[in-house]
């Protein structure tokens, strides 16, 4: 004889629980988002972030790359008035030490500075690359005191016309591991005397989600890259607001 069939149980859903839900799902369907978009982001290999954010003399452009509220790098622009005077504009990891931009020692009319590459898309960004400085700078330009004598240095300063998306490549430590990526950046020269002179514009950033795995600058395409739109229901789904 077969077995009489078994009865299931049944999970009550409290009221506000089943509020919740109903509300995610009408969001999820007012945005077009399918639980398939919803899994690709665990699974993609990049994530791509668009922006568009410019530096102020007065308030640090902060960037996060995996957007879990830590900030990972800075961008400040500096000014200085002494015995050479100059405006500039700098990168560097941020509260982790290993976090860290690629650049190098450069020497400038005797003077030894660290200076962070600019580099150009498709370069590779990876455990092949040197990270060997510290607060290194972008671009600078410096004058004399009286008169409108000009001199420009740094990889960013473009003989003193600035340059166009160019990147900043970036290292940094998710959970202890280390992971790659970059930071797409104009840069431009004022020569007018203020602090906001020198200036870049932020309009994008990456990271591999793979430890220690090589990414390219500029790929914001492909079947492993994932587009995040800052305060969409993306980051909303990820417990961000």
């Amino acid at each position: 004889m077969p077995s009489a069939p078994q009865s299931r149980k049944t999970f009550e859903i409290s009221d506000s629980l089943n509020r919740q839900l109903n509300t995610y799902a009408l969001v999820a369907s007012t945005a077009g988002v399918s639980v398939l978009a919803l899994a690709r982001a665990s699974e993609a290999k990049v994530v791509y972030t668009e922006t568009h954010q410019v530096t102020s003399s007065r308030v640090p452009l902060y960037i996060d790359l995996n957007h879990d509220g830590i900030n990972d790098f800075v961008l400040r622009t500096t000014y200085y008035v002494g015995s050479s005077n100059f405006v500039g504009l700098n990168a560097s990891g941020y509260r982790n030490f290993n976090n860290a931009v690629a650049g190098r020692r450069v020497s400038h009319s005797g003077y030894f500075f660290s200076a962070a590459s600019a580099l150009r898309a498709g370069a590779r960004i990876g455990p092949e690359r040197k990270f060997p400085v510290n607060f290194p700078m972008m671009a600078e330009e410096r004058f004399n005191g009286v008169g409108s004598q000009y001199s420009d240095r740094g990889p960013w300063a473009g003989k003193g016309k600035g340059v166009r998306n160019r990147y900043l490549g970036l290292k940094f430590v998710i959970q202890g591991k280390i992971h790659y990526g970059w930071a797409r950046l104009s840069v431009t020269l004022g020569h007018h005397r203020q602090l906001d002179d020198v200036s870049g514009t932020l309009t994008g950033y990456a990271y591999e989600t793979v430890p220690n795995k090589t990414i390219i600058a500029g790929q914001i395409t492909g079947p492993d890259v994932i587009t995040v739109q800052p305060e969409t229901l993306g980051r909303l789904a990820r417990g961000r607001k």
